[in-house]
């Protein structure tokens, strides 16, 4: 992956914080080095719910380093598919790489190193929904980049999701999509399947999204996510678990 060398560049800082603070310590303990900007590590772990802002009034959040998190896994994963897997086409390539980083795989990770318990804001985790954890971690990959640099963060995603989680055979066997599996099901099988997904109206100002899924007509199930992506798998996965026998017929 040294062509991400080349695209992205980064500055180190040092950052005098007290060693003892908890905060410090916990990064130190699943990082594996010292922190040199903790500033950014905070940023990490920042919700847009918390409505921080800098001198300027821009936003401070995780959503920037979420975003530069989530290329990094999926240029990880790419380049251990392409060694791993020699005799592979693209399509399956593709398709283990996505389940390598799939939402929920990203979340057992955040939820493993117990990511949310340092989120600000400290309280009302259940309003934000389950995947806040995989965008925890998809933070926390783009601030160790920031920070550390290309090897730091390829040596993170290798021991911490790589080597326990991309187990190939195991992933052949695992839905990334349940969303995908019962549009297929209901093509095939001549069954009218509908999503109605809408924004939440809430007093915390939370962006909430929830999806309703209609079988012919009649609700099947309902789910609720920070996106309409995060929304509709949701709720597909209900469905597809209401359905799952039906499914499996065809």
């Amino acid at each position: 992956m040294s062509f991400l060398k080349k695209l992205f560049s980064f500055k180190n800082h040092r950052d005098d914080s007290n060693s003892s603070d908890p905060f410090l310590k916990f990064l130190k303990s699943i990082l594996g080095y010292t922190p040199r900007n903790v500033e950014v590590f905070k940023e990490a772990f920042t919700h847009r719910s918390a409505q921080k802002k800098d001198e300027n009034g821009n936003s401070i959040n995780f959503e920037r380093l979420e975003f530069l998190g989530d290329a990094l896994l999926g240029a990880s994963a790419a380049m251990y598919l392409y060694y791993k897997a020699p005799d592979q086409q693209e399509g399956y390539l593709t398709k283990m790489r996505s389940k390598i980083v799939s939402r929920k795989q990203l979340n057992a990770v955040s939820k493993q190193l117990g990511l949310l318990d340092y989120l600000d804001p400290m309280n009302n985790h259940n309003n934000l929904g389950e995947d806040v954890n995989g965008d925890m971690l998809e933070a926390l990959v783009g601030a160790i980049y920031v920070d550390g640099g290309i090897d730091a963060v390829q040596k993170f995603i290798q021991i911490k999701i790589i080597d326990p989680y991309a187990d190939l055979d195991r992933l052949e066997h695992t839905i990334t999509s349940h969303k995908s599996l019962i549009l297929e099901w209901s093509q095939k099988t001549r069954n009218t399947i509908r999503f109605n997904t809408f924004e939440e109206q809430n007093a915390e100002d939370l962006q909430v999204f929830v999806s309703v899924i209609r079988l012919n007509d009649k609700v099947i199930s309902k789910g609720r996510g920070t996106s309409k992506k995060k929304a509709e798998e949701s709720a597909a996965k209900r469905a597809y678990y209401s359905l799952q026998k039906k499914i499996e017929k065809v």
